[in-house]
């Protein structure tokens, strides 16, 4: 029986375990942590993301309707933005969008794939962590890398990236049926800030590509206060690196390794809306353990928008916040009001166009 390294239990590592072992290859997913569910500084987190479940069943080979029941998605309950402190309703299902839980909790979109895994025969080995060059060279060819938001996978595969700044805050709260996500745009980053809930997680995110302070956090946290009526009280500072230094990001392999997820740049560059392009970049990687060639294909129309978001950001902050506070209310209040549109930003999101073709 054929054997396959994966490394990183995230979505995409997951998926792609799955495929590999439901074509009878003996797996082994090698993890960094103790557990399944990411690094514990961040989840586990309620993340919003379109998603056409039967396109990605039939790509994919994986059934995410069952997850509708366990909690680990949800159609959305409530979207809207602030954008320079007005609030506007915003359709999140126009976008076929749903809440998903992230993290270590058994209601979350990992303990769901992680379960599958199992059930094929997929082998989990914690505690390995890929720190260095020689690490990647030691795993066999063809081994999947799908290390996700970790600076290690970066720099040991030699992929570029840009180093982004967060501070997020988490806390639960009684209201475990219902879920919003609220979208924030203002003076205080030139990304955007969020908060959202999910399965009782209460969750708050302010980011930017470059270095933010903390008035940019006492900014945010005065906004959702203001408009929500929503406090939360401990925040954590931290850096992600992601993959948007350069137009040419996106890469499906690293001499004799397949790439997968986040380090493989399959992550919208315009948002970094990353679920679905973590999701069908694992099936991509698997099929590029048995053909290279059809792989490549996919990969390219995974992430044929990822030059235009980048391009569209670059300009998005070229424009002061003076003209932005103009025209972003106007933009956001008709966003979805002509089916093209939505039809334009899902069809942006890496991995969208494999599934709907």
């Amino acid at each position: 029986m054929a054997e396959s390294v994966v490394v990183g239990a995230g979505l995409a590592g997951l998926v792609a375990a799955i495929n590999l072992a439901r074509q009878g290859r003996d797996v082994v997913v090698l993890e960094r942590e103790q557990r399944i569910g990411g690094s514990a500084i961040y989840h586990p987190s309620p993340e919003g993301s379109p998603i056409n479940i039967e396109g990605f069943k039939e790509y994919s080979g994986i059934d995410l309707e069952p997850a509708l029941h366990t909690g680990a998605l949800a159609p959305f309950q409530v979207g809207r933005a602030i954008a320079y402190g007005e609030m506007i309703p915003v359709d999140m299902n126009a976008i076929s969008s749903y809440m998903i839980e992230r993290g270590p909790r058994s209601t979350s979109l990992d303990s769901y794939l992680y379960a599958i895994a199992r059930e094929a025969g997929v082998r989990f080995e914690f505690g390995h962590a890929l720190v260095s060059n020689d690490d990647v060279a030691e795993l066999p060819p063809d081994t999947i890398i799908a290390t996700g938001l970790y600076f290690e996978g970066f720099d040991a595969t030699r992929v570029p990236y840009l180093t982004s700044f967060h501070f997020v805050a988490r806390q639960m709260i009684e209201d475990t049926e219902s879920n919003h996500v609220s979208v924030y745009h203002g003076e205080f980053t030139r990304d955007y800030s969020y908060t959202c809930s999910v399965n009782g997680i209460q969750f708050a995110h302010v980011f930017q590509r470059k270095p933010i302070g903390k008035d940019t956090l006492e900014a945010f946290k005065e906004q959702v206060y203001t408009a929500e009526g929503i406090e939360f009280k401990t925040w954590n500072h931290f850096l992600f690196p992601v993959p948007a230094a350069s137009i040419h990001n996106p890469r499906l392999f690293a001499g004799d390794k397949i790439l997968a997820g986040t380090l493989a740049g399959c992550m919208e560059s315009y948002m970094f809306f990353g679920i679905l392009g973590a999701l069908v970049s694992g099936k991509i990687a698997a099929i590029a353990v048995q053909d290279k060639a059809r792989a490549a294909d996919e990969f390219k129309l995974a992430t044929s928008s990822f030059a235009s978001a980048y391009v569209a950001k670059k300009l998005s902050n070229l424009a002061p916040h003076s003209v932005q506070k103009v025209m972003m209310p106007l933009a956001l209040r008709h966003a979805f009001d002509y089916p093209r549109v939505a039809e334009t930003v899902k069809r942006a999101m890496p991995g969208w166009k494999n599934i709907t073709r």
